[in-house]
């Protein structure tokens, strides 16, 4: 066993950069399904706002039993490759294939049209999951330093913003080159889909895995014993809860986002591009600054504090809606904190894994992350679907109509303070977990010791 392998040190910019680029093309689908689809399958698709919630949601049922196995199925990889890249290099095609068919609209009527947006979108999730769990799982095991994971993560989501980027100031563009925006739709997510592919396999091939788990003979030596062992770590139950209810509010807010441009903003029509750019724009910036943020204030305070700044950020959206400046000036604002987040946010999965490593003997970065991400989709599923839901209570009617005075306040309503009251109950929750900055840079220390006894006892 090298020194490399048992202390990771530094990580280059050229592998930081590389890994990250992962997470722009990962965007191309992530962010097109947050901010797009629902408008797309009401608007262009022309399903209802019911049919569409009720898929966004029994999708979540399939989630429920392909998250955990293939996180289990990550710990159980061993290639030269390592643990979680070579699924990078399995899956990219596959999943840039399914994000295209997800966005074409079928020469298909009634039910059998509903059952290809359910077929189509299920296949493009469980491609997700097989791609984003080893992917995602692999910061715990490029560095185990966690100021290097801050600046990885901090890096990663600069890229993915880029990639959120891209979709919302080329998609709806693209849409009105052709008198049927269907086409543009799917021509748009052809292109993304062949430069993600380019971008998964620089990923892959720029990257690499160096940090070897502690090993605890008999300790989560099956699915179910591994299973158990993640849902014993109370500080990762927290952070499970905690991005449920995290990325629903901010589902909830960025499924409303072109339905409160196009009905709710005089003259929005004629902004929806810039007011989708606002908000990528600003999260490439925070995203940036984030790594920054964590080495000055404590990492847990800054989690809560710029979730309460977006209390008030997405409640003062309600009072905008006759001012194109302050829209985009609030979209812009609400981007840049909500994507300063992320890094932190991410980087709390291997800080609850290392918590129970050290208690249990056992390091779990894929099975744990699997369960992360599947709270991350079941809060893509209950936000879109409450928006949806929401929307239909406030007599929104789908299919490009116009709106009544009812409909268009409920948006406003919709798209602002329901999202506040769930950033509000995040920022609540964050206070009862136990790994603050100090608490994070202490079990760090504690895993190098024991790693570097193990490598000289071996």
């Amino acid at each position: 066993m090298t020194a490399e392998q048992t202390s990771s040190g530094r990580l280059s910019w050229i592998e930081k950069i590389g890994y990250g680029l992962g997470d722009t093309a990962t965007n191309f689908v992530y962010a097109s399904v947050t901010i797009l689809l629902g408008y797309f399958y009401t608007d262009v698709y022309g399903l209802s706002a019911a049919t569409v919630a009720t898929i966004l949601l029994v999708v979540r049922i399939v989630d429920a039993v392909t998250d955990p196995l293939m996180g289990s199925l990550c710990e159980r990889t061993q290639t030269r490759s390592g643990k979680y890249r070579p699924y990078i290099l399995w899956v990219c095609v596959p999943f840039a294939v399914a994000s295209v068919l997800v966005f074409t609209v079928p020469d298909l009527q009634g039910a059998v049209r509903v059952v290809y947006a359910y077929v189509t979108y299920i296949v493009l999730m469980i491609l997700f999951t097989a791609i984003n769990i080893p992917y995602g799982a692999m910061t715990g095991v490029m560095t185990d330093s966690p100021s290097e994971r801050a600046s990885l993560n901090s890096v990663r989501f600069v890229m993915a913003s880029l990639g959120a980027l891209i979709v919302s100031s080329s998609v709806i563009p693209m849409t009105e080159l052709w008198p049927d925006p269907a086409i543009g739709y799917r021509y748009a997510m052809i292109i993304m889909a062949v430069v993600s592919v380019i971008l998964f396999l620089i990923c892959f091939l720029t990257t690499k895995e160096r940090v070897i788990p502690v090993k605890r003979p008999g300790v989560g030596e099956s699915t179910l014993k591994s299973i158990a062992l993640v849902w014993r770590n109370d500080q990762y139950r927290w952070v499970a809860l905690i991005t449920l209810v995290m990325v629903t509010a901010q589902t909830v807010k960025g499924t409303g986002q072109l339905f409160y441009i196009n009905s709710v903003v005089e003259g929005g029509k004629n902004w929806a591009t810039e007011f989708l750019v606002a908000f990528t724009f600003g999260g490439m910036l925070g995203a940036s600054l984030s790594s920054t943020l964590i080495r000055n204030v404590d990492k847990k305070k800054a989690w809560i504090g710029l979730h309460l700044i977006l209390v008030v950020i997405s409640s003062a959206a309600y009072f905008a809606d006759q001012n194109i400046a302050l829209v985009l000036s609030i979209q812009f604002l609400s981007g840049f904190f909500t994507t300063m987040i992320a890094p932190i946010w991410f980087t709390y999965t291997p800080d609850a894994v290392d918590y129970g490593e050290i208690k249990f003997g056992k390091r779990l970065d894929a099975l744990s992350l699997s369960f992360t991400i599947f709270s991350l989709k079941l809060g893509l599923s209950i936000g879109g679907a409450l928006c949806l839901f929401l929307l239909g209570l406030y007599g929104y009617q789908s299919g490009g109509v116009e709106q009544t005075a009812e409909s268009i306040n409920g948006i406003s309503i919709v798209f602002s303070f329901f999202p506040a009251a769930g950033f509000l109950l995040t920022a609540y929750l964050i206070s009862f977990v136990k790994l603050d900055s100090k608490t994070i840079e202490s079990q760090a220390k504690q895993l190098q010791a024991l790693r570097a006894a193990e490598s000289a006892a071996n």
